[in-house]
């Protein structure tokens, strides 16, 4: 994954907030690096949204490419499983991030912000599955399980979480 720390960087952000952020991207788990992608991903759809339906920024701007960015990142760490199963899964959200980058060219046309929101509640869910599997690693490293989120593989360590390869 790209640890471009301009990509999680809300606009306006002072200097010792960008020194944490750069800091927590550098040091993030791959997974608390997709749910750190996935919150930016909703809050700039959030901020698009808002953009087209007052009228301000019409069509293709800098929120809307951004937007692709992340989505692009978030589709080029998804890498393909061990097994048929997880080969499976990983087509079937690789496909999903294709879809809503379809889904954003087409509603960069006609600044749909309706299409957008639609979007944000996507990557809503993502977000809150991938908020699951960093609390169930953070637990693990702890040494207490939780028995929440990923699933596991028919050994004693986690899966690929959903079939995405979690090795940097």
């Amino acid at each position: 994954m790209n640890d471009n720390p301009s990509n999680f960087r809300p606009q306006g952000s002072d200097n010792g907030s960008q020194q944490y952020l750069d800091a927590s991207i550098r040091t993030a788990s791959p997974a608390k690096m997709r749910l750190m992608l996935l919150e930016r991903s909703v809050e700039v759809a959030r901020m698009l949204s808002a953009t087209w339906r007052s009228g301000e920024a019409q069509g293709a701007n800098e929120q809307s490419l951004q937007l692709m960015e992340l989505i692009s990142e978030l589709l080029s760490g998804i890498a393909g499983g061990s097994n048929d199963a997880e080969n499976k899964l990983c087509l079937q959200v690789a496909d999903l991030y294709v879809f809503l980058l379809q889904h954003l060219v087409l509603a960069e046309q006609n600044s749909d912000f309706g299409a957008i929101d639609e979007m944000r509640i996507v990557l809503e869910a993502e977000t809150e599955t991938w908020r699951s599997v960093v609390a169930q690693e953070i637990s693990a490293k702890a040494g207490g399980s939780t028995g929440a989120a990923a699933p596991m593989s028919s050994g004693s360590s986690p899966a690929v979480s959903g079939g995405l390869n979690f090795s940097a």
